[in-house]
């Protein structure tokens, strides 16, 4: 089976979107919780084309109060996969934030998927 890499593109550059720095270790780290699981479609996407590659930008509300991923949306899709993309909005949609802010939090988040071989 091919290896293949997921590389979730940190929010370093995220600092004008009202992002602090601890909100962008909490968004981090709850993307990679999401991570095994986006891994697993994208590799079995790769049974059926083992070029896809791309990425997927993502954009998302954490809710106040609650820290809740809502209003997912995908803004940007070099997949083109409809089972991965899916698979994100699920997976993504189970999140929240372990430190809600106070008001909600609009979150761009690109995921980068490459074949390892």
């Amino acid at each position: 089976m091919n290896k293949l890499a997921l590389i979730a593109i940190t929010l370093a550059g995220c600092g004008g979107a009202g992002l602090g720095a601890e909100t962008r270790a909490d968004v981090t780290k709850q993307m990679q919780i999401a991570q095994p699981p986006i891994q697993s479609c994208y590799a079995e996407a790769l049974k059926k084309n083992r070029r896809l590659k791309g990425i997927v930008s993502l954009e998302f509300i954490a809710e106040p109060e609650t820290g809740q991923f809502k209003n997912i949306l995908i803004r940007r899709d070099e997949l083109n996969d409809p089972t991965v993309r899916q698979c994100i909005l699920d997976e993504v949609g189970k999140l929240k934030l372990d430190k809600p802010t106070k008001s909600a939090v609009s979150i761009p988040y690109p995921i980068r998927f490459a074949p390892n071989n």
